[in-house]
């Protein structure tokens, strides 16, 4: 029963932690693990280094996965089963001074926002959003970073979105069923390349 505090370098290997991980050490690896409830899911704050390998995250009543000030990589992880209208899959956040994060073959499912960045670098690939509410993929608020790869699926707003101040790369991604499927706002920059709208 969570939270469950990580406040040592560390790596962390299958099971189920319900309510929620808090990482607070630079250096930590989760490996298949699944947190079901909580706030957020998987709570990660002022951490360098920080390995996210297929872990699975539902239930949550805020973000599935949340970081403010760190530096973070996260492949093949499931987000899916909100606890609530407003929960974002990933949030990503106020790290434009630490090294890029990278999200990449995600599948979130069912939230309001898929993958969001404010202020970070970021590099997002090969990630599969399907059903938000809001938004698909979000860079926004002076961020930097691609977008490739992606597949985003039945979003009742804006499929992709580079938003505030943003410099954003957008290619290859694939974009199906949003209202507005690629959309640049309040002075954001987005060079867009080879990508496929249904």
């Amino acid at each position: 029963q969570g939270p469950l505090v990580i406040r040592h370098a560390q790596t962390l290997v299958g099971g189920v932690v319900r309510g929620g991980i808090l990482i607070r050490a630079d250096h930590v690896t989760l490996r298949d693990v699944t947190v079901v409830g909580g706030e957020n899911g998987i709570d990660i704050e002022d951490a360098d280094h920080v390995m996210l390998d297929g872990v699975h995250v539902r239930g949550v009543t805020l973000d599935g996965i949340h970081a403010r000030r760190s530096s973070v990589m996260i492949e093949d992880c499931h987000v899916s089963a909100p606890n609530g209208p407003w929960v974002q899959g990933i949030d990503l956040s106020f790290a434009m001074d630490k090294e890029m994060s990278m999200v990449e073959r995600c599948t979130i499912d069912g939230v309001c926002e898929g993958i969001v960045t404010h202020w970070m670098m970021a590099d997002l690939r090969h990630n599969r959003v399907s059903g938000t509410s809001l938004r698909g993929i979000d860079m926004g608020e002076m961020s930097m970073g691609t977008i490739s790869h992606n597949t985003v699926v039945d979003s009742k707003g804006v499929g992709i979105l580079c938003l505030d101040h943003s410099e954003c790369t957008i290619e290859h991604n694939t974009i199906a069923g949003a209202e507005l499927p690629i959309q640049e706002q309040f002075f954001a920059h987005a060079k867009l390349h080879h990508n496929t709208i249904d």
